[in-house]
C-alpha cells in the first residue's frame, strides 16, 4: 500500500478538525500525528500536534495535551513553529493552566510557571492581559488565596478584552463562578444578564452560563429563572458525556431546591460518566454533589432504596458513604498539594448543605420529594355499633369510601364478632368496599347479607342486598341471571312501602338493561322509577335518575335532548353536597354537548366539573378539558389541563395513567411552542412505558420527544428516536405511522443538508404510504425525494424518482385540493429538475402546468413562483416576448407582501428590458 501524499495528509488534518469532539476525533488526530511523523513535513507535524492539543482539550482528555503543548512551544522557541498556528497555540495556554490546577499530582510551582510563561508570551505578542488575570484568579481561588483572587479579579475586569479572551458567554460564566464563591449573587446575575438569551458561537454556551447561574438565581429569589435555566441547560447537556463537568451544578441545584428525588434520577443517569471524569477536580465535584443528594434522600427515609449503577446496584446510604469518602479523599490530595484546607472545606460544605427552598417546582414532570404524612385530627365517631353502621352507610351513599372505611374500622374495634342484622350490615359494607377490586367476593357478601336480613325479618334490607348482588352478577358476565335477580328484587320492594329502596332497585335494573343495549326496556324501567319518586326521596337519588335518563337519551342519538337532564342532575347533586357526583354529571353533560359540535359550550360545562374531589375523577375531567382545548386551538390551556391530569393521577398512584397523561401534555406543550415542557413530559412517559406499557404508546412518546428535540435544534437524538419509532411501526405493520416517521426523518436530514440520506428516507416513506394505499402521501414523498437527490448531486436518480412521482401523480383520482396541490408541486419540482438537467422544453411543459394548477387552487404566490420559472425557461428558449408577458402576469398575480418573489421577477423583467 502506497504511503499517503503530503496533500492527502493535509486533507486528513482539515477533515479531522471538523469531526465531533470526543474519542473519535482524538483517535483520528493521533493517527494523523503518527502519519505526519513518518511521512510529513515539519509544518505538517507541527500543525498535527496543534490539532491534537485541541482534540485532547475539547475531548475531555486534558492531561494528554501537556506533552504536545510543550513540544509545540519548544519548536516555536527554536524557530520551527508556524506563525499561522500562533493563535491556536496561545489559546491553549488557558486550557493548560486550568488542567494543571485540576490534577493534584501536578506541583503548584509548575502551574505558576505556565502562568508566568503565558503572561510573557502574551505581552510579547501584544495580547491583552485579560485572560492572564482571569486564570491567575482561578488558581488563587482554587488554593484559597482569597486576597490574590480578589486583586486578580479586579485586574481582569480592568483589562480590555482581546482576541485571546474567552467568548462573550464563557468569560461571564467564569465571573459568575468567582462572584458566587464569595456570596455576591446579585452581582453574578447582573454580570450574566447582558449575554443570557443571546446568540453564541461557542459549543459550551449557553449551557455553561445557565448552569453557573442556577444557585445565584435561587439565592436571589429568581426561582422561575432558576427552574427554566435548569431545564434548558440540562436537556442539552444530558446527551453528551463531554458535559460531565456541568452535571455537578445541576445535582447541587436539585439538592438545594428540594428536588433531591430528581437529583437521584440525574445521578443514576450519569453515574457511569464518573468513571471517565476528565480530571480529579471534576470527579471530586461530581462525587460531592451526588453525595449531597443521596444524603437528603436518605434523610427522607429512603436510605435503603436501590440505586442503579454500572455493574449492579447500591443502596442510597451505601453510595452516599462511598462518594462522600471519595470526594473528601480527592480534596485532601488537592490540599496536600496546595498547602491549604480550601478544597476540603468546600467539599465539606457541599456535603452538609441544606435546601435553600423547601421545593421549587421544575415542571409537573419532575418528582416531588416525599413528605411525611401529616396527621390530622381524627373525627369524632359514635360509640355504638348501630350508630357507626348508620354513619358508614351514609358515607357509602355519598361515595365517601375512605370515610366509610374509617367508620367501619371503629365498628370492628367495638364489635369484632357482630351477629344478626349488624353482621348483615357489616357484610354489606364490606361488599361496597370490595366491589371494584373483587366483585365475586362482593356478590357473596351481599347474598349472605340478604340471608341474614331475611332471618331477622327485615325484608326491605334483604331485597336491597339481593338487588345489589344481582347488579354485580351482571358485571361478572351473567346478564340473564342478573336481570332475573334485579327484577325480582325490584318487584318485591314495590310492595314493602320503602319508596327509596324501591327506586334504587329500579335504577339498578334499568342500568343493567342499558348495559345489554336494550334501551327500550331500560327507558321503561326508568319511567317506573320516575313515577315512584316522591318528595321524600333524597335529592341525590332524583339526580341519579336524571343522569341515567340523559345517558340513555344520548345513546339513543338524541344528544341535544340528553343535555338537559344531565345538567339538572349536576345541579341537584351540587345542591345536595355531592361534589364528585355533580362533577361526573357535568362531565357527562359536557361530553354530550361536545358530541353535538358545540365545543365552546362543552368546554365551559366541563370547566365546572373541576370541583371534583377524588383525584381519579378530577383527572378524567382534566383529560376531557385537554382534548376540548386542543380542538378549540387553545394549546396553552390544553397543556395546563394535562399538567393537572398528570398531578391528579400521580396523587392517585396511577403511574401508567400519569405517563399516558404526559403524552397529552407533551403534544399540547409542543403545539404551544414550549418544547422544553414537551421534552420533559415525553421523557417522563418513556421512563415509565419502557418498564412495561403499551408499545404503540411508547412509540408515540418517542415521536413526541423527537419533535421536541427537533424544535430545540437537537437533531441527532431526534433522528435516533425516530429510527426506533419507524422500526416499531414497520414491524407492527402500521404502514401509515411508519411512513410518517420516515418522512419526518427525511425532513430533519433535509434541514441538516444530508440530502442523499434525506432522499432515501423520503423514498422509504413513499413505500410505506404506497403499501398503506395512501396515494397523496406517496406522491408528496416521491417529489421530495427527487429534489433531495438533485441537491445531493444525483441528477440521474433525481430524474428517475421524478418520473415515478409524475406517474403516481397522474394516477391520483379526483380533483380535491390535496390532489391538485400534489400535482402542482410535482409539476413545479419537475420544471426545476428538468431545467437543471438542461431540458428546457420539457421543463417549460411542467412549469406551465404548475401555473395553471396553482391558479385553480387560488395559490397565487406559488403560481407566481411557477410563472417566474416559466418566464426564465422562455428566455432560455429564445422567446423573450412570451417571457415578458408571463413575468408581468406573475407580478400582477402576487400579493403585495410577497416582496421576495416580486423583487426576483422584477429583476428578471429588468434583464429582459436590457436585452
Amino acid at each position: 500500500m502506497a504511503a499517503p501524499t503530503e496533500q492527502e495528509l493535509w486533507s486528513r488534518l482539515w477533515s479531522s478538525r471538523s469531526l465531533p469532539f470526543g474519542k473519535g476525533q482524538i483517535a483520528e488526530t493521533e493517527s494523523l500525528v503518527r502519519a505526519a511523523d513518518a511521512e510529513g513535513t515539519p509544518e505538517l507535524r507541527y500543525a498535527a500536534r496543534i490539532s491534537l492539543i485541541r482534540a485532547y482539550n475539547q475531548g475531555d482528555e486534558p492531561a494528554k495535551a501537556f506533552v504536545p503543548f510543550a513540544w509545540c512551544l519548544a519548536k516555536r522557541d527554536q524557530g520551527e513553529g508556524d506563525e499561522d498556528w500562533d493563535h491556536s497555540l496561545f489559546w491553549s495556554f488557558k486550557a493548560a493552566v486550568a488542567a494543571l490546577a485540576d490534577f493534584p499530582e501536578v506541583p503548584l510551582d509548575r502551574t505558576y510557571a505556565v502562568l508566568d510563561d503565558m503572561e510573557r508570551r502574551y505581552r510579547a505578542a501584544g495580547h491583552t492581559m485579560n485572560p492572564v488575570h482571569q486564570h491567575r484568579q482561578l488558581v488563587a481561588r482554587h488554593v484559597g488565596d482569597h486576597e490574590t483572587a480578589a486583586e486578580q479579579y479586579r485586574l481582569w475586569n480592568a483589562a480590555p478584552r482581546g482576541e485571546m479572551s474567552d467568548c462573550i458567554g464563557c468569560e461571564p460564566s467564569e465571573k459568575v463562578a468567582y462572584l458566587s464563591r464569595y456570596g455576591r449573587f446579585e452581582e453574578a446575575v447582573a454580570v450574566a444578564e447582558p449575554v443570557v438569551g443571546g446568540t453564541f458561537t461557542c459549543t459550551e454556551q449557553p449551557n455553561a452560563i445557565l448552569s453557573a447561574l442556577l444557585l445565584p438565581y435561587v439565592r436571589t429569589g429568581r426561582l422561575e429563572e432558576a427552574a427554566s435555566a435548569h431545564r434548558q441547560a440540562y436537556r442539552t447537556i444530558r446527551h453528551n458525556r463531554l458535559n460531565v463537568y456541568l452535571i455537578p451544578h445541576h445535582l447541587r441545584f436539585c439538592a438545594r431546591t428540594g428536588n433531591h428525588v430528581r437529583g437521584l434520577e440525574i445521578l443514576e443517569r450519569h453515574l457511569g460518566w464518573l468513571d471517565e471524569a476528565p480530571s480529579p477536580f471534576v470527579e471530586m465535584e461530581f462525587c460531592a454533589a451526588a453525595a449531597l443528594n443521596l444524603r437528603l434522600v436518605a434523610e427522607s427515609g429512603h436510605g435503603g432504596t436501590a440505586v442503579r449503577r454500572p455493574g449492579g446496584e447500591s443502596s442510597v446510604q451505601a453510595l452516599h458513604d462511598e462518594l462522600s469518602e471519595r470526594a473528601l479523599g480527592i480534596a485532601a490530595r488537592f490540599d496536600a498539594r496546595n498547602g491549604t484546607g480550601e478544597q476540603s472545606d468546600l467539599v465539606s460544605a457541599v456535603l452538609a448543605a441544606e435546601p435553600i427552598v423547601d421545593h421549587l417546582p421544575l415542571s409537573l414532570t419532575s418528582p416531588r420529594p416525599a413528605s411525611p404524612p401529616r396527621k390530622s385530627a381524627a373525627p369524632s365517631l359514635p360509640d355504638t355499633p348501630e350508630e357507626l353502621a348508620d354513619l358508614a352507610e351514609k358515607h357509602l351513599r355519598r361515595s365517601e369510601d375512605a370515610a366509610a372505611e374509617a367508620v367501619w374500622a371503629k365498628f370492628d374495634e367495638l364489635c369484632p364478632e357482630p351477629a344478626g342484622s349488624l353482621l348483615a350490615r357489616r357484610l354489606s359494607g364490606s361488599a361496597s368496599s370490595s366491589v371494584d377490586a373483587d366483585p365475586e367476593a362482593a356478590e357473596r357478601d351481599w347474598l349472605r347479607a340478604a340471608e341474614l336480613f331475611a332471618a331477622e325479618g327485615d325484608e326491605v334490607a334483604r331485597h336491597a342486598a339481593a338487588s345489589k348482588a344481582g347488579f354485580v352478577r351482571h358485571q361478572l358476565g351473567e346478564p340473564e341471571a342478573a336481570l332475573v335477580a334485579l327484577s325480582g328484587a325490584a318487584e318485591a320492594l314495590a310492595g314493602l312501602g320503602d319508596q327509596e329502596q324501591h327506586v334504587r332497585a329500579l335504577l339498578r335494573w334499568s342500568m343493567a338493561l342499558a348495559a345489554t343495549d336494550d334501551l327500550d326496556a331500560a327507558f321503561e324501567i326508568l319511567g317506573r322509577a320516575d313515577a315512584a319518586v316522591a318528595a321524600e326521596v333524597p335529592a341525590d337519588l332524583t339526580a341519579r335518575l336524571l343522569l341515567l335518563r340523559g345517558e340513555l337519551t344520548a345513546r339513543s342519538g338524541r344528544l341535544d335532548e340528553a343535555r338537559e337532564p344531565a345538567g339538572r342532575a349536576a345541579e341537584l347533586f351540587a345542591e345536595a353536597g355531592f361534589a364528585d357526583q355533580a362533577a361526573w354529571a357535568r362531565l357527562m353533560a359536557g361530553r354530550m354537548t361536545a358530541a353535538t359540535g358545540d365545543l365552546e359550550t362543552a368546554y365551559a360545562t366541563v370547566r365546572r366539573a373541576e370541583s371534583a374531589v377524588t383525584p381519579g375523577l378530577r383527572a378524567q375531567v382534566r383529560h376531557t378539558l385537554g382534548l376540548l382545548a386542543s380542538d378549540l386551538d387553545l394549546p396553552e390551556e390544553a397543556a395546563d389541563h394535562y399538567r393537572g391530569e398528570v398531578a391528579d393521577l400521580a396523587e392517585a398512584g396511577d403511574v401508567t395513567g400519569a405517563a399516558l397523561a404526559q403524552l397529552g401534555l407533551a403534544a399540547a406543550a409542543g403545539r404551544a411552542g414550549d418544547a422544553l415542557t414537551a421534552a420533559d413530559a415525553a421523557e417522563s412517559a418513556i421512563e415509565v412505558l419502557e418498564k412495561g406499557g403499551d408499545e404503540d404508546e411508547l412509540a408515540r412518546a418517542r415521536y413526541l420527544l423527537a419533535g421536541a428535540h427537533r424544535t430545540l435544534s437537537q437533531r441527532d437524538p431526534a433522528l435516533a428516536l425516530l429510527e426506533q419509532v419507524l422500526g416499531h411501526f414497520a414491524a407492527a405493520g402500521n404502514e401509515p405511522a411508519a411512513g410518517q416517521a420516515a418522512e419526518t426523518i427525511g425532513d430533519i436530514l433535509d434541514e441538516l443538508d444530508r440530502d442523499g440520506e434525506a432522499a432515501e428516507s423520503y423514498q422509504r416513506a413513499a413505500e410505506h404510504f404506497r403499501t398503506a394505499e395512501i396515494p397523496v402521501d406517496t406522491v408528496r414523498n416521491l417529489r421530495q425525494a427527487a429534489l433531495s437527490w438533485q441537491w445531493a448531486k444525483g441528477s440521474d436518480q433525481a430524474l428517475s424518482v421524478l418520473a415515478e412521482a409524475e406517474k403516481s401523480a397522474a394516477d391520483l383520482e379526483g380533483d380535491e385540493p390535496p390532489v391538485l396541490w400534489e400535482r402542482a408541486m410535482v409539476a413545479l419540482n419537475g420544471g426545476k429538475l428538468l431545467a437543471s438537467a438542461e431540458q428546457p422544453g420539457q421543463a417549460l411543459i411542467r412549469a406551465t402546468a404548475a401555473v395553471e394548477l396553482f391558479l385553480a387552487l387560488g395559490a397565487t404566490t406559488e403560481a407566481a413562483i411557477a410563472a417566474g420559472l416559466r418566464a426564465q425557461l422562455l428566455v432560455e428558449l429564445g422567446r423573450p416576448a412570451e417571457a415578458r408577458a408571463a413575468t408581468e402576469a406573475a407580478i400582477e398575480g402576487l400579493p403585495p407582501e410577497a416582496t421576495e418573489q416580486i423583487e426576483r421577477l422584477e429583476y428578471l423583467l429588468a434583464n429582459l428590458d436590457e436585452e
